[in-house]
């Protein structure tokens, strides 16, 4: 068995390989040649947390494994973070345990990676200025991720935490070549952005339909819980609406799940699962003015994929420390 930690998984997975590779396991999925139940999620109130299981099977790609992840709240006063993420890759031959990987990068680039896939698929050619909401790891992966597949000019990000947007461009701006503004309330950059990106844990929403600009695309992927939102109800009406997975979402994104609740729609509002679109069976954009919305909850299949990647390219390089249990 191989144990990879985070640093050694960073070294050998990249964005420019992991989008082909993501793309693949999307068709799959949407196409029926994977396997994913939702994912089943235990409260642990008793020691305060909760434990996520999230296993996959992709057929065409020889993938089968599982993640699992663990979220305390209180971790922070002992220096740990609250969510930690572990996957297990498995023999699709024997079930044999091949890897246990780190799930902390993998969970960041993956979610990225897929948001840069829809963007190609579903905004307009031109999307110069991107704005982000929420200053944390994942604003991070999704800035470096689409200044790859899209030519970028300016960046906007706005957070509840004005030091978070502080050190964020500090860390990003260097790396990416791209001046990254600070701005002062969440309207001023949706106001202004051709591509936006929500990564936030709000409850509430934090944008209006109202401040979008024709031809905007967003990639929701902050709310991935039922009591979870960061899209309006107003915005989902406006907008061709795409996701990962119905099944998923209908199960516990709180975006779609209350907007339904509110009577603004219906399930029937969902144009298609990102995997459809990819495999030609439904359109993308249809017209530059059209809103568009990818949203993600984040699902099994694109954690499975990564560490199958991850663990042919540790294997090449022979990466790793070797295990036998």
């Amino acid at each position: 068995m191989l144990v990879l930690s985070e640093k050694e998984i960073q070294s050998l997975i990249h964005v420019e390989e992991l989008i082909p590779v993501l793309e693949q396991a999307h068709i799959q999925f949407s196409t029926g040649k994977a396997v994913m139940p939702v994912r089943q999620v235990v409260p642990l109130p008793q020691i305060k947390g909760r434990i996520t299981s999230m296993p996959a099977y992709l057929g065409e790609s020889n993938a089968l494994g599982m993640k699992v992840v663990t979220y305390f709240p209180e971790n922070p006063k002992l220096g740990v973070p609250m969510i930690l993420a572990t996957v297990f890759l498995y023999s699709t031959e024997t079930g044999k345990l091949l890897a246990v990987m780190d799930g902390t990068y993998i969970t960041s680039i993956r979610t990225a990676c897929v948001s840069a896939i829809a963007t190609r698929a579903l905004a307009n050619p031109e999307t110069p200025t991107l704005g982000i909401l929420g200053a944390g790891v994942q604003a991070r992966a999704h800035i470096r991720a689409l200044c790859r597949v899209r030519k970028i000019r300016e960046i906007k990000v706005y957070d509840l935490v004005e030091k978070s947007v502080r050190s964020l461009k500090e860390e990003v701006e260097p790396e990416v070549g791209i001046e990254i503004e600070p701005a002062k309330t969440a309207e001023e950059v949706v106001r202004d952005v051709d591509l936006l990106v929500t990564v936030t844990t709000a409850k509430e929403p934090i944008l209006s339909a109202d401040w979008l600009r024709p031809g905007a695309h967003i990639n929701a992927v902050g709310s991935h819980r039922p009591d979870l939102r960061e899209i309006d109800a107003a915005t989902f009406k406006r907008a061709r609406v795409v996701v990962d997975s119905r099944e998923a979402i209908m199960a516990e994104c709180g975006d779609i799940l209350l907007a339904i609740k509110e009577g603004v729609i219906t399930e029937n509002h969902i144009y298609a699962e990102i995997g459809e679109i990819l495999a030609g069976r439904k359109a993308g954009r249809t017209a530059a003015n059209e809103i568009t919305v990818y949203k993600a909850v984040g699902i099994a299949i694109q954690d499975v994929a990564t560490a199958r990647l991850v663990y042919e390219k540790a294997m090449e390089r022979k990466a790793g420390t070797t295990v036998e249990i």
